[in-house]
């Protein structure tokens, strides 16, 4: 069987012949043409048919892309909630480090972070300037953990958080 495009070549050569031959000719340059034509029209038709196929296989992809993204995100959301209930507990039981032999548990103090109450409250100084203002955290931390008292801030210190090496 011939491929589509030579079939594309032929009908093309014919057509043009077709236009400059002469009543005998014609009738079989005609008859030829629909031969090309019929076998054109079942290799069109194999294409489509693969490329049918291959939309319904983008279809199933996308489902189960969507399917896995739903997956990780139940996967991720129970991970942070068993990290956060050692995390609770270890806390109220006041244990900082257990041992294991392939992993350690600790259980780390959480940084001291600004807290803003009042932003407007804020010096010029300590704040960052990008397309919007906001206070620039880390200044203000600074200053508070050197004694500076920052109107508008405080500090707090964040919650701890587990680390598993």
């Amino acid at each position: 069987m011939s491929k589509l495009y030579e079939l594309n070549e032929q009908f093309k050569e014919l057509s043009t012949l077709a236009e400059t031959a002469d009543e005998d000719m014609s009738v079989a340059i005609r008859d030829t043409l629909e031969a090309i034509q019929g076998e054109f029209d079942e290799k069109a038709k194999a294409v489509a048919t693969v490329a049918l196929n291959i939309d319904l296989d983008l279809e199933q992809i996308d489902l189960a892309i969507s399917r896995l993204q739903e997956r990780k995100r139940i996967i991720k959301n129970r991970h942070e909630s068993l990290k956060e209930y050692l995390r609770e507990n270890m806390e109220a039981a006041g244990i900082t480090k257990i041992s294991h032999p392939l992993f350690t548990i600790t259980l780390a103090k959480g940084r001291e972070v600004a807290v803003i109450e009042d932003e407007s409250a804020l010096p010029d100084e300590l704040m960052r300037v990008k397309t919007e203002v906001a206070p620039d955290k880390n200044a203000i931390a600074a200053k508070l953990k050197s004694g500076e008292e920052v109107p508008g801030a405080r500090l707090e210190r964040s919650k701890s958080s587990i680390r598993i090496k």
